[in-house]
Formats: structure tokens, sequence, C-alpha cells
């Protein structure tokens, strides 16, 4: 897929929220929010939700928090016994997990004339089985970023747009003593410089994909094998040993700690936009392979209402509710995201740079984190089977055929494969 598939990340919504008349005496709403910080909880809490009851001041609004680790767990055990939250925040890809036990939100939003203002490759990312599950909330491009200031290459610093250049900055520009690293060329947003989500970029970076045409694995493709002998040795220029030490501690943000001089980090891991450092900070595509372009990775976390809900209208009207022009520049100030709507995008781009750079890189390389198929079972054999080849436990030609052996079996026993 080309660039265009990208905007699958640019959501639109539209001009001032209509609320349709719901009866909601002594009702209540249970909302499942995954990973965002506790600025973000607050903001549910002490911010939307009384704006909410203004509307509707007889809805009991309660908030559930988590994380990704226990996500998959959690949300499975909701959905599948039919007892949980009215409303659960889902991931980019998990249309294709949970599509057939969500509600169809078609008859509830099929008319609602906001909907035509979202580019339909955004609603793909919350369409299942030719009908929605929910709406888009928060967009997260996450570029590489750069300091330039720190580059070796001084005024000679350009952005390593392939695999070969990028490993060229990353010898030049880290720096090990007495075992230890003292300068780190790139971090990555996982340990031990492997993320699983990462690793997929790179396969689509270096022009694969994840599934051939019958719905089977494509990990024994030589996209595959070109992005995971690009991260064995970038890893080994880092790490020239498994038993060479990392950076002391770093409070704040690593890119601001001047010991890290490139890395992958979502933007609530960023200094603040306004800080001057980013007159330093340089955000750019990941680097692309021999037979590649250059890819910008963006999620799309989403709302869903589950099917076990009796009675979704009220779920809907918060969903629209939350996704108001007001409510995802808010979000975007609290939680670090990139609001779903052209309307908020144009206020932060005419007043933020970054902002203006990072949707720019969106619109020009982004593709959408999304139908990453039994997703729950897909990272742990990433993982594993990764974290074998980077440390020499097996080979790049073992690595690939377990990947794709067990990955084929997943999605047969997920009903993926016919």
């Amino acid at each position: 897929m080309k660039r265009l598939v990208v905007l699958a990340l640019v959501l639109v919504a539209a001009i001032g929220l209509t609320i349709a008349p719901v009866s909601a005496q002594g009702e209540s709403l249970e909302i499942y929010i995954t990973g965002l910080t506790e600025e973000t909880m607050t903001w549910f809490r002490e911010t939307a939700f009384p704006a909410f009851n203004e509307i509707y001041p007889d809805v009991q609004l309660e908030i559930l928090t988590g994380g990704w680790g226990d996500f998959d767990a959690t949300v499975a055990g909701w959905i599948t016994t039919g007892d949980g939250p009215d409303i659960v925040y889902l991931g980019s890809e998990y249309a294709a997990t949970y599509g057939d036990l969500l509600a169809d939100l078609t008859p509830y939003l099929g008319d609602w004339e906001e909907l035509e203002q979202y580019l339909p490759a955004a609603l793909d990312t919350v369409t299942w089985d030719g009908s929605l599950r929910g709406l888009p909330l928060l967009m997260s491009p996450r570029p590489v970023f750069y300091r330039s200031d720190l580059a070796a290459e001084g005024a000679d610093f350009a952005v390593p747009l392939t695999f070969e250049d990028a490993l060229t900055f990353v010898v030049n520009n880290n720096v090990v003593e007495d075992g230890a690293l003292a300068k780190m060329a790139f971090m990555d947003i996982g340990s031990g410089l492997f993320d699983a989500q990462e690793f997929i970029a790179y396969i689509w970076s270096a022009g694969g994909e994840l599934y051939n045409e019958d719905g089977t694995s494509a990990f024994d493709s030589e996209a595959t094998a070109e992005a995971l002998q690009f991260m064995y040795d970038r890893r080994r220029a880092i790490l020239p040993t498994d038993d060479t030490a990392g950076l002391p501690p770093i409070n704040g943000a690593p890119i601001a700690s001047d010991l890290v001089v490139s890395g992958i980090f979502p933007m609530w891991n960023m200094p603040a936009s306004s800080d001057p450092l980013w007159e330093s900070i340089v955000a750019a595509p990941y680097p692309a392979g021999a037979n590649g372009e250059p890819v910008v990775q963006v999620f799309i976390d989403w709302l869903s209402v589950p099917a076990y809900v009796e009675d979704p209208t009220l779920a809907v009207e918060f969903l629209k509710f939350i996704g108001s022009k007001d409510n995802a520049i808010a979000l975007t100030t609290v939680a670090g995201f990139t609001p779903t709507r052209v309307d908020a995008w144009e206020e932060l781009r005419a007043n933020n740079p970054v902002w203006d750079t990072l949707l720019g890189l969106s619109e020009e390389y982004g593709r959408a984190f999304s139908d990453i198929r039994a997703s729950a079972e897909l990272r742990p054999l990433i993982v594993e089977q990764v974290t074998l080849f980077l440390t020499d436990q097996q080979s790049l030609e073992d690595t690939q055929l377990n990947l794709k052996d067990e990955y084929d079996l997943i999605l047969e026993e997920n009903g993926y494969l016919d």
C-alpha cells in the first residue's frame, strides 16, 4: 500500500456537536480507557464527565483504567463473557480480533451528519464485516526523532532514509566506554532494542506485507529477512555484546537527556511541543529497505461498544460528545496524541510547528497500524522468535520458518484461514 493508504489516520469530524435527545434517567456508563496518562484520566473525570453531565445530568459516569500489559486478558474476559464496561478503548489493530463481539453501530451512526467528514480509510480502522464497531478517538504518528545538535555529522547531518544509511548513522553516533553505553545512537520504544510493532513497520518499509493474498503469513518473504537483518545489525552496532551495559537511568524524555541521539517515542514521552529543544529535534520516517519506501507508523485508538450492551444509544452519544472538536484539541494537550478531526488539525498546524511537522509526515509517509490478525497471540510469538535471532540463539532462516509456521497455525485456529 502506498502513502495514500495512510490517511487511514487522518480522521475528520466536523462542524459543531449536536446530540439527539436520549432518555437517561438514572442510567450509568462505565468507560474503560487503556494506557493513557494519569493527567488524561483526571481530564476525563474533572472536565469531560462534568461537561457531559451538563447535557445528561442524571447519568452516572465511571472510568476504569488499565495498561496494555494486561489489556488482552482483561478485554477478552469482558467481551467473551458478556459482562463488562459499556465502552471499551481499543488499539489500532483490534477490529479484526473483536469485531464479531462488538455492537453494530451503523444504525446509530449511519445518518450522523458528521460521519461523512471522516475519511473512508480512517473508518476502515473501526469497521468489521461492513459495519462500524466504534469511533476513532486519538491518532498517534510515531516517527523517528533525531537530535541534530548531538549528531556526530554536525552540519552534514541528513535524515537516514535507507537501512544502509541508518546503520551508518548508528555506527557514527554510538559511544561505548568501559563496557557500557555512554551515548546511545538509537533507542526504541520497546526494550532490548527490539519492538514487535517497529518490526512490522520495517517489513512494510522494506516493501513487504504480513499476509499473502490467500491470508497466510508472509513471514518467509525477502522483505521480512531484510527487516530482521537490519534490526540485528543495528542492535550489534549499539550493543557490541549482550553483556554491554545500558545507559544510566534517565528522568524525563530520553531525547532530552543528551544521552540519546535518536529514537522512536510516543509524543507523551517527548518534550512539550513548546519546549525550545524542538529547534534541535528532527522528526522523520522510518528508513526503507532496498525495494521499499520510508514509513511513519500511525496508531488510531478508538472507542467501541461491546455487543453485550443492551441499548447502545447512550454509549453512542458519549462517543459523539468525546469526539467533538474542543475535546479533540483538549485530548491533544493532556494525552500527547494527535486529534482525529481535520478542523482540530487546522488549529494545531496554524499555531504549532511541531504538530504541523508531525501531521505533514503522517500525510506523506503514514501507514495505519491496523488489520493485525490474532494480535494478542502474534506479539509474544514475534518477541520470542526475533529475540532468539537477535541474541544469536537462532539463525535468520529458522526464525522466518518458525514465525511463518506458528503464525499460520494461529491464523487457522482463530478462523482467519479457510
